[in-house]
């Protein structure tokens, strides 16, 4: 005898079936979100963090800039850095980290005469990003010079105060140089995570104010040395010195450690260099 099929069961199964399949349909478009999407989402969200930190550390470049030019004590300025992003809601993703920190002593100038050689010790501000997607990025405020960094190189997105002269009769080369000193306040010099953290600068003094007559070299150590070379490089150039003339005005030479500059021997190089100190504080507070 044939067994007999019982009907009754069948919307329950294939209402179980279709559940299975909108389960996994369910499944598999959430997979191709996660593995696909999330990363290129999270990537542009980190990229326009970098953006705005950009604008942001550039502002800061600018307000620390007029600090040292106006030289009024006793007025500190607030501006803001966000060091992070945050993850996605409800996917699997990542939030993207940044540290903002005072580096004292981390940028050494070195002025050589005739009679004496001259170090400096510059401190500087460091932003540098933890990102789970995009590239990494630092932006640095050293010397009144702002820089980005990135692992394929660095590129100088502010000049210092830097201004040179040629005299091409007199053979004279006339250069005025501002160094913007940073120092931080106790113990608010640094910030990490991914929130937005006030930052606090004020003009403290001129602790440096020297004339350097007949200036044979100029050495730089700097963890940046790219952007100085270039600019060193396009400075002296835009104002008439040729490095490829016989003899040469200048040499430049980036060593790895330092870049340093020589002039040529029939050369009159007089430096008025300046040191300006700029106290930064990072976080919630005034500065006292």
């Amino acid at each position: 005898m044939k067994r007999a099929i019982d009907k009754t069961n069948e919307p329950a199964l294939v209402g179980i079936v279709t559940a299975i399949l909108l389960i996994g349909l369910i499944v598999i478009v959430i997979s191709i979100v996660q593995i696909v999407y999330v990363p290129i989402i999270m990537e542009q969200r980190e990229a326009e963090h970098m953006d705005r930190v950009a604008e942001q550390f550039g502002f800061l470049t600018s307000i620390i800039n007029n600090q040292a030019a106006d030289e009024r004590k006793g007025i500190p300025i607030a501006s803001f850095i966000t060091l992070g992003s945050k993850e996605l809601p409800l996917l699997v993703s990542s939030k993207a980290y940044g540290t903002l920190e005072v580096l004292e002593n981390s940028f050494t100038i070195a002025i050589q005469n005739e009679s004496e050689t001259k170090t400096f010790l510059i401190g500087e501000i460091v932003y540098s990003s933890a990102n789970a997607y995009y590239l990494d990025q630092s932006y640095v405020y050293e010397a009144g010079a702002m820089i980005v960094s990135q692992s394929q190189g660095n590129k100088m997105m502010a000049r210092p105060s830097f201004f040179a002269d040629y005299n091409k009769t007199s053979n004279i080369v006339n250069i005025s140089f501002d160094v913007i000193n940073i120092s931080g306040v106790g113990q608010k010099t640094i910030a990490s995570g991914f929130g937005t953290y006030g930052i606090q600068t004020q003009f403290n003094d001129v602790s440096t104010n020297i004339i350097f007559n007949d200036v044979r070299n100029i050495t730089i150590g700097s963890q940046f040395l790219n952007s100085w070379f270039v600019f060193i490089s396009s400075s002296l150039k835009g104002i008439g010195l040729n490095p490829e003339s016989s003899p040469p005005h200048f040499t430049l030479t980036d060593t790895g450690q330092f870049v340093k500059l020589e002039f040529q021997s029939n050369l009159t190089v007089n430096i008025n260099f300046k040191i300006i100190n700029i106290l930064v504080q990072i976080g919630p507070g005034w500065i006292q």
